[in-house]
């Protein structure tokens, strides 16, 4: 999904729940609208979600809206933003060139780009088409001369040249290819050099290619076809927020507008449900690239079968497309609201596939426990930058220094929220103290720590003591090792300590969480880095100094 810069307080009569002048269109499945209000009803972030399920030539589709007074109409034809599944599309435009022979996947990206670009490389190794797409290329998430002049629609003043010019900028922290880090950046970079393949203009491409062979009559990047009507986006604290746009060639990282028929089309296509010659194109970019990824496509093994697809967010909106070629089934979800920072639609998508995953509870506002409000308050740094949580007439308070006060409110799920941006803050609870806690924004985790409660991590054990530090395992996350009451102990960013057992030289278990630790020594002997091995990822990560 398209991710947000991080800031760190103010920062993108029927059975429906609709207006009453919601336009005639398909009747909404009963069991598929139950499904929608288990999930979303009274929903704090007053999310209204359109889905469709589909099963072979069937098609079953509901409409809900948490809030039962909401004044919105949302119909079959309404255009939403659907953020990152923009991505598979771009993809379906790199497998077209390729198709055409005119691109592979091993091509460096330099190959597409205007000549005298200036990337980062590793001796002969190179930037490649392939790294792009599996989100493997080193790049980070955003580009390094991206500063948005609107918070609320931050990639709208983002130059072709400025991207470019971002590259020289970047010095990769890993070889590439070897690790999955969810890159904006890179997938610009790629857009960039898809339009420059396709006459220079990205959304005429998608159009000519995708759009018009589908039938996707609503879809668009800035030139909305005639007629369309758009959803207005919301934050998760229910307030309308802005459009986002970005220079046209750079669209494909994720700003492409649809409707549910639109992408009920997109879905079919992809599953084989429709009959179309671009079925071909499609079933390449779903094969698997490694790292979970095939060409934008997220693919997973989930007790044997084989899952295809991709999560969407814009500052006001959320999407989903989720499939199971193999049984031509699929899932697709819009949300005129951004649900990327509490979970994203994933749980509601999976159930409907019928996986076993529990669908989450709507998420209430409550009155906030005296005991966890008590626990909150005082002084802590989020990553580095000084907050003061206190009470204030019965309110919830936080300040970043240097910035305006704001409430934080607290929901049915145990996290605090404020309303003046989208964010949550969910306190760590150990030995009945809270001395940590997670701050989730922009789809990055910031960890707040409380002033005084945190000692540089070390150890006395002979059998630890090299271990203990802080390793930086990806830009938000970072594992600590240390010592505590002459137990072993790990804690991940914004999570409470877990013990860790010694199962091998160089290497622990934390059997509680299915995780191995491999620590890497330099010539010398001296610890310099870790390697985190859990649910089939490997991730390393060097020792901070």
């Amino acid at each position: 999904m398209i991710r947000t810069p991080l800031k760190a307080a103010a920062t993108m009569g029927t059975l429906l729940a609709l207006s009453a002048g919601t336009l005639a269109q398909t009747a909404d499945d009963p069991a598929l609208l139950e499904q929608l209000k288990a999930r979303f009803e009274n929903d704090r972030t007053g999310a209204c979600v359109v889905a469709a399920v589909i099963e072979g030539a069937q098609v079953r589709r509901a409409r809900y809206c948490a809030n039962p007074k909401a004044q919105r109409t949302l119909t079959d034809d309404t255009v939403f933003e659907i953020g990152s599944v923009t991505k598979t599309m771009t993809a379906f435009l790199v497998a077209d060139l390729i198709e055409q022979g005119k691109w592979s996947l091993d091509d460096s990206i330099a190959r597409h780009l205007p000549a005298g670009t200036v990337l980062p490389r590793q001796g002969e190794r190179q930037i490649t088409v392939r790294d792009l797409v599996t989100h493997t290329s080193g790049l980070p998430a955003l580009p390094s001369r991206m500063n948005p002049a609107q918070p609320d629609n931050p990639y709208a003043g983002l130059t072709e040249q400025q991207l470019l010019d971002s590259l020289a900028d970047v010095r990769l922290s890993r070889p590439i290819g070897s690790q999955a880090e969810y890159s904006n950046f890179g997938m610009m970079v790629l857009s960039l050099a898809v339009a420059r393949a396709n006459g220079n203009d990205f959304e005429a491409a998608l159009k000519r290619k995708l759009f018009e062979p589908l039938g996707m009559k609503t879809a668009y990047v800035a030139k909305p076809p005639s007629g369309v009507v758009s959803a207005r986006g919301h934050n998760p604290a229910a307030q309308p927020t802005s459009a986002w746009t970005i220079t046209p060639n750079l669209a494909g990282v994720g700003m492409v507008r649809a409707s549910l028929n639109d992408m009920i089309r997109y879905a079919q296509a992809q599953v084989g449900v429709a009959d179309t010659p671009l079925l071909k194109t499609m079933q390449f970019t779903q094969q698997p690239l490694g790292r979970g990824f095939g060409m934008n496509w997220l693919v997973q093994n989930v007790q044997g079968r084989t899952l295809i697809g991709h999560e969407g967010g814009t500052g006001g909106f959320s999407s989903l497309v989720s499939m199971e070629p193999a049984a031509k089934r699929a899932v697709v979800m819009l949300a005129d609201t951004s649900l990327a920072d509490l979970g994203g639609l994933g749980d509601v998508a999976s159930a409907l596939l019928g996986l076993p995953r529990v669908v989450g509870k709507p998420r209430v506002q409550q009155p906030i426990p005296d005991a966890l409000r008590k626990a909150l308050e005082g002084d802590w740094a989020l990553s580095g930058l000084p907050i003061r949580i206190w009470t204030d007439g019965g309110k919830l308070m936080a300040q970043v220094q240097g910035q305006g006060a704001f409430e934080l409110f607290y929901d049915s799920r145990g996290d605090f929220y404020p309303t003046v941006t989208s964010a949550t803050l969910t306190p760590v609870l150990q030995d009945g103290k809270v001395n940590t806690f997670r701050w989730v924004q922009g789809g990055g985790v910031l960890e707040g720590v409380r002033k005084g409660s945190r000692v540089a991590p070390t150890a006395t054990n002979p059998a630890w003591k090299d271990w203990a530090g802080e390793y930086q395992l990806a830009p938000s996350f970072s594992l600590r090792v240390f010592e505590e009451g002459g137990a072993l102990k790990i804690q991940g960013t914004g999570q409470p300590s877990i013990p860790a057992e010694v199962t091998g030289t160089d290497r622990i278990e934390v059997k509680a969480v299915g995780a191995v630790v491999e620590f890497t020594r330099d010539a010398k002997g001296d610890v310099v880095s870790a390697t985190l091995r859990q649910a089939g990822q490997v991730i390393p990560g060097p020792k901070k100094r």
